[in-house]
C-alpha cells in the first residue's frame, strides 16, 4: 500500500510535461506552402457514360483572339445526322459533338489571323494532343490530302492514334487560317470520317473578297 501511494503523485507531473510539449509545438508551428504546377491543356474525351463527355475541352484564350475570330466573318454549315450542334462560344465559331456506342468526339471550328506557325507546326500540335510523335515535312503525304472547303483549297488531315484520333482540315482564307477538328475516341472518330467530309463540304464562309 505504501509503494502505491508514493507512485501516484508522479502522474500529474507526467501529464503536465506532455501538455507543455504540445503547447510548445503549437507555438513553433510554421505555415506550409505548396506550389501547384500550371495545368497543361490535354484533350481527353471521356466515355459517353460519364458527365465529362459532354464538357468541351478547355482552351486558353489570349487577349485579342475572340475579337479576331469575330472579325473573320460568319460561317454556315449543316450538321450530319446524329451530330449534336451546340452553341458557339468564345473563339469557337462552331461547336458540335457526336456520341456512339464506342465513345464520343467533339468537333470544333476556329479561326486565327495569319498561318499560326505554319502547316507542319499546327499538324504537330494536333499530333501531340493524341500522343503521336512530331512529323517531318516528308511525312505529310502519308496522312494529308488537298481538300476544297467553301471554294478554297485546304488540307485534310487524318491522324490515327491509339485511344484517340483526329480528323481535321486547315484552310488558309484571306489572311486567316481556319481549323476544323474532330477529336475523340478512335473508333468513334474513324467511324465518322464520311460524316466529317460531308460536314466539310457543307461549310460556307463569309467571303468579303468576292
Amino acid at each position: 500500500m505504501t509503494q502505491r501511494l508514493q507512485n501516484q503523485p508522479r502522474l500529474p507531473l507526467i501529464m503536465v510535461g506532455i501538455a507543455s510539449l504540445c503547447l510548445s509545438g503549437c507555438d513553433n508551428a510554421q505555415p506550409t506552402s505548396y506550389r501547384i504546377p500550371k495545368e497543361e491543356r490535354v484533350v481527353a474525351m471521356a466515355p459517353a457514360a460519364t458527365p465529362a463527355a459532354s464538357a468541351p475541352a478547355k482552351m486558353e484564350v489570349l487577349p485579342g483572339m475572340e475579337a479576331a475570330a469575330q472579325k473573320a466573318g460568319e460561317i454556315n454549315y449543316t450538321a450530319p445526322e446524329g451530330w449534336e450542334d451546340l452553341p458557339a462560344s468564345g473563339i469557337r465559331k462552331a461547336n458540335l459533338k457526336v456520341t456512339t456506342d464506342t465513345g464520343s468526339a467533339e468537333i470544333t471550328i476556329l479561326t486565327f489571323p495569319g498561318d499560326v506557325g505554319g502547316r507542319l507546326a499546327n499538324i504537330n500540335r494536333w499530333r501531340g494532343q493524341i500522343g503521336l510523335e512530331e512529323a517531318t515535312p516528308e511525312d505529310l503525304p502519308a496522312y494529308t490530302e488537298g481538300y476544297d472547303i467553301s471554294n478554297h483549297r485546304g488540307l485534310y488531315v487524318r491522324l490515327e492514334g491509339g485511344e484517340q484520333s483526329i480528323l481535321g482540315a486547315l484552310l488558309p482564307f484571306h489572311g486567316n487560317t481556319w481549323f476544323v477538328k474532330m477529336i475523340g475516341d478512335t473508333p468513334t472518330v474513324l467511324a465518322n470520317e464520311a460524316a466529317m467530309k460531308q460536314f466539310l463540304d457543307s461549310i460556307e464562309l463569309e467571303d468579303h473578297a468576292h
